[in-house]
């Protein structure tokens, strides 16, 4: 029973918080290290390896947080997912899988699901700025998985898209609803990704207002 406590007060640590948050950035720096950069071999072998121990810690992390929840039924209906994104890729899979765009995709949903965590360092430190906290970082989720995933799918097919900024362009327009149309996707892949950064986007631009409403109120 006390090492059942211990383990959850070092997983619900502030410094626990910190490293999983860190892990999950250093994943975010290597996937668009990964799409932006001409790589060597041995650079992707290296990527490999480390989104592998990643992915690994974050299973692990995934676990404890099971067996020390109060309710195992509640832990795995509100954190299912980082289950499916702590799945370590190992090396053979990137070979059987006709789509390295799969595997990246994965990686998407790894990074977003921990860098939620971000709030909840933010909460430990102060409770009224983790909610701006909470907002900056979903609009930055949101923002980020919407780009990388446009672009797995849309370059080298659709013309307009030649560096990973111009997706990233493409994801902040599309996501605060202002709509350019100089840059559009082809494929209807992109189009799906499109039309959910859409909804996300009427959400994420409506509880902004919001909030930066109530802080004017407040101060005023």
């Amino acid at each position: 029973m006390k090492y059942k406590l211990f383990l959850k007060s070092l997983r619900e640590s502030f410094l626990a918080d910190v490293a999983i948050v860190s892990l999950a950035l250093l994943s975010i720096f290597f996937l668009v290290y990964e799409l932006t950069a001409d790589l060597t071999l041995a650079s992707v072998e290296f990527i490999q390896r480390a989104d592998l121990i990643i992915a690994f810690i974050f299973l692990v992390d995934f676990l404890i947080g099971w067996h020390v929840s109060d309710s195992g039924k509640k832990f795995w209906r509100k954190n299912w997912f980082e289950l499916f994104a702590s799945i370590p890729l190992t090396g053979g899979i990137y070979r059987s899988l006709r789509a390295l765009r799969v595997i990246r995709l994965a990686r998407i949903v790894r990074a977003v699901a921990r860098v939620r965590r971000l709030g909840e360092v933010a909460d430990s430190v102060t409770h009224e700025g983790s909610r701006y906290l909470y907002i900056i970082t979903t609009a930055f989720a949101v923002i980020f998985a919407g780009a990388v995933s446009f672009f797995l799918f849309e370059f080298n097919i659709n013309p307009a898209i030649e560096t990973f900024f111009d997706a990233v362009w493409w994801a902040v327009v599309t996501a605060t609803t202002v709509g350019y149309g100089d840059l559009y996707p082809v494929t209807v892949e992109g189009r799906v990704v499109g039309m959910i950064l859409m909804f996300f986007g009427i959400a994420l631009v409506g509880t902004t207002a919001g909030l930066a409403g109530n802080y004017f109120i407040k101060k005023k």
